[in-house]
């Protein structure tokens, strides 16, 4: 495989995008303490073992893609390999604001397990395309590179921390 700039650009969005979720995830995970912070690592290594369920049953991207273009039809490459990754990183994006947003333990566990899943998906997805002789960028590169930005321009353009509280001299007084 020849390696250009642009490969190099889009493998560096995806490596974000992936250490971006490790951020996320270490985080919540460091947050919490004793009993809770057991269930979020567990919750975290189930999406691992939700990944290797999906092997076998070829439901990654890269299988996906891989049997889309076996089949030759261009429609099905294009679902498969950009409209397919890029809804899944919109959904992840938007489930995880949510579940941030509520601190609710049970929906951050959740996305915990989706964040595990997706960039074991990425990494995957990479490997095949890496390991695979004679791969192009339509085999697995683009599934990822549709995953990342959706992930990217969702979260920059949706989330939002919470406003903090205005200060109890600025309140407007009761009538």
């Amino acid at each position: 495989m020849e390696w250009d700039a642009f490969l190099v650009l889009q493998q560096a969005l995806i490596l974000l995008t992936i250490a971006s979720q490790i951020w996320i995830a270490v985080r919540i995970i460091a947050r919490s303490s004793g009993a809770e912070q057991y269930v979020r690592l567990m919750a975290f290594c189930t999406g691992l073992l939700a990944f290797l369920v999906m092997r076998p049953l070829q439901l990654t991207f890269a299988d996906l893609m891989l049997a889309a273009r076996g089949q030759g039809s261009t429609v099905d490459v294009v679902l498969i390999g950009g409209v397919l990754p890029f809804l899944v990183g919109v959904l992840v994006s938007e489930a995880t604001i949510l579940a941030l947003r509520l601190g609710e333990p049970v929906w951050i566990r959740l996305m915990l397990m989706v964040a595990a899943f997706t960039l074991s998906q990425a990494a995957y997805t990479n490997f095949v395309a890496l390991s695979t002789e004679g791969a192009r960028l339509d085999r697995a590169f683009i599934p990822n590179l549709c995953y990342a930005a959706a992930v990217g321009l969702w979260l920059t353009f949706r989330y939002r921390e919470p406003a903090s509280r205005a200060p109890a001299s600025r309140a407007p007084a009761a009538p």
